[in-house]
C-alpha cells in the first residue's frame, strides 16, 4: 500500500511541477501523503506489538495452565485419601476455588464433582474385540429419555443409533443408521461410524434423529467419559437440578418427590447409601454400583483474565482405584 501511495504521488507532483502556482498544492499532498504513511506504519507497528503481546501472553498463560492443573490435581488427590469415606458440597475441595499465581498474572480455578451425569458409554460392555449392550442401563437411558417428553419412536431411533455409532458391525439396526446412511445412501460422499466408545458429546450430533431432538436439552444430563464405561452417582453432591438424572435412575415419575430428597439431604451428607435408597419405592430395580457416597471424576475449569486477553482451562479428571489420576479430556482456550 505504502509502495502504491508513493507511485501516485510521484506521478501527481510530476503533473503539477509544469504549471505554476503548484508550491501550495503540492506541499498539501506532501502533508497528506506521508500523514496516510505514517498511519499506515502505525497501524502495523501496533499489530505488531499486539501479535507479539499475545504471543507471550499465551506462553505464559500456557506454563501456568499446566502447572496449576498439576497442583490442583494434587489437591484433589490429597484431599481424597484424607476423606476417602465421603465427599459433598461443602468439602473445601468442592466449595473453595484455588489460586495459582505468576508474577504477571492469577489464575482462578473452580473444582466440580463430574459423576452426576448419564455416561452414554455406560451402555456398552467390551466383549472380546466388540461391545455389547447392557439392557439394565438402556432401560435407564430410555426412562430419562421419556422424562424428558421425547416419544418412543425418537427414543428408539436414538438409542439404536447410539448402538450402531459404536458396535463393529455395518448392519443397522430397526431404528438404527450405519455408515453412510448417516447422510443418506444415495450420497456419493461415505461416512462410517467410528465403532469405539464415544471420545465427546457432540458425537451424538451425527445421529440423523438429532434433526427432531433439541441437542442442548436433551444433553442437560448426558455425558462423555472418553473411552469409558464407568458410571457413578455420588448422592453427595446432588443438586435439585438433578432430579431428571436421579427420577430416571429409580424409575420415580414424581419429579417434586425427587427434588424434595435432594433439598431435604443431611447438611453432611449420607454416612451410607442404604438410608437414601430407601426413601424411593422403586429401588429394586436400579443398576447395581452405580450409587456412592464418595466421588472419583472431577471437573477442572480455571481462568485468567488480563487486560487485553483472557485464557481458560476445562480438564476433566479420574481418580483409579489407587489414587492416580488420568487425565480422560483438556481444553486449552486462549
Amino acid at each position: 500500500m505504502i509502495k502504491h501511495l508513493l507511485g501516485l504521488f510521484t506521478q501527481i507532483l510530476k503533473l503539477f511541477m509544469t504549471r505554476p502556482g503548484v508550491i501550495l498544492i503540492t506541499t498539501l499532498l506532501i502533508v497528506m501523503v506521508m500523514s496516510v504513511i505514517s498511519m499506515q506504519i502505525s497501524k502495523n507497528f501496533y499489530i505488531s506489538l499486539n501479535r507479539e503481546a499475545y504471543l507471550d501472553f499465551k506462553n505464559l498463560s500456557y506454563q501456568l495452565l499446566i502447572s496449576s492443573e498439576k497442583q490442583a490435581i494434587r489437591s484433589i488427590q490429597k484431599e481424597m485419601q484424607a476423606f476417602e469415606s465421603k465427599l459433598t458440597l461443602n468439602d473445601p475441595i468442592l466449595k473453595n476455588k484455588l489460586y495459582y499465581q505468576s508474577d504477571l498474572m492469577v489464575l482462578e480455578l473452580a473444582v466440580s464433582d463430574a459423576s452426576n451425569c448419564f455416561n452414554l458409554n455406560s451402555l456398552f460392555k467390551p466383549s472380546k474385540n466388540s461391545y455389547t449392550v447392557r439392557p439394565i442401563y438402556k432401560e435407564w437411558l430410555s426412562r430419562y429419555l421419556r422424562l424428558k417428553l421425547i416419544n418412543e419412536a425418537e427414543i428408539d431411533s436414538f438409542i439404536d443409533q447410539l448402538i450402531d455409532w459404536v458396535d463393529q458391525d455395518n448392519q443397522p439396526l430397526n431404528s438404527g443408521a450405519e455408515n453412510y446412511f448417516y447422510i443418506g445412501p444415495g450420497s456419493s460422499v461415505k461416512q462410517f461410524t467410528p465403532k469405539r466408545l464415544l471420545v465427546d458429546l457432540s458425537e451424538i450430533q451425527n445421529f440423523p434423529i438429532m434433526q427432531a431432538l433439541n441437542f442442548k436439552d436433551l444433553t442437560s444430563h448426558l455425558c462423555i467419559l472418553p473411552d469409558s464405561n464407568r458410571q457413578l452417582i455420588n448422592i453427595n453432591s446432588l443438586v435439585e437440578s438433578d432430579a431428571f438424572l436421579l427420577a430416571s435412575f429409580f424409575n420415580e415419575k414424581n419429579l417434586e418427590y425427587v427434588q424434595s430428597q435432594i433439598l431435604t439431604m443431611p447438611k453432611n451428607g449420607y454416612d451410607e447409601i442404604n438410608s437414601f435408597v430407601d426413601k424411593f419405592d422403586q429401588s429394586g430395580d436400579f443398576p447395581s454400583q452405580v450409587l456412592s457416597i464418595n466421588s472419583k471424576t472431577f471437573k477442572l475449569e480455571g481462568e485468567i483474565i488480563t487486560e487485553n486477553f483472557t485464557a481458560n482451562l476445562d480438564t476433566l479428571v479420574i481418580l483409579d482405584i489407587s489414587n492416580l489420576a488420568v487425565i480422560l479430556r483438556r481444553d486449552f482456550n486462549f
